[in-house]
């Protein structure tokens, strides 16, 4: 018995040692990150007129729809084609082939979209959309040469 007494008030002294070292500190962990404004616009394709027939009289048209989404509480402030907010925009293709200089105009109209600030970019957020409507006059097709043409031009939301 005597040796379990011992053995107790080891077992005692010994947790008492060694409780007397432990010791413990704290610091505050900050987490933080932040969001960017952004707005994500998309076309729904190339505005394509196809194969022109000069042997036709009518103009030929081609759409386009662009969307956007923006993060939330972004206001946007103009929709542009070609940096123009008027809602119409004058440009040319031109031949793809090297010495043919003629070009065929065409005119990209919309209607400006209405007020309109960030909902968010997630997939159950429905996207703001403008139809970019495309004409190439007959009279501006007739008398150039075979050929492709092609041209680009920059749409953009801003915010």
């Amino acid at each position: 018995m005597n040796t379990s007494i011992r053995a107790i008030a080891a077992a005692a002294l010994a947790l008492a040692a060694t409780s007397g070292f432990a010791a413990s500190d704290t610091a505050t962990l900050n987490v933080t990150a932040s969001v960017a404004a952004v707005c994500k616009l998309t076309l729904s394709g190339d505005m394509a007129f196809g194969a022109l027939d000069p042997t036709l009289t009518t103009n030929a048209t081609a759409s386009v729809t662009a969307s956007y989404k923006c993060t939330k509480g972004t206001p946007v402030t103009s929709f542009t084609v070609n940096s123009t907010t008027t809602g119409s925009y004058s440009g040319s293709m031109s031949g793809a082939t090297a010495g043919n200089t003629d070009a065929i105009p065409y005119t990209i109209t919309w209607t400006n979209p209405t007020a309109y600030t960030g909902a968010g970019l997630g997939a159950t957020i429905t996207a703001k959309t403008v139809t970019l409507s495309g004409t190439v006059t007959n009279a501006n097709y007739v008398n150039v040469t075979p050929d492709g043409y092609s041209g680009s031009v920059g749409v953009a939301v801003n915010y």
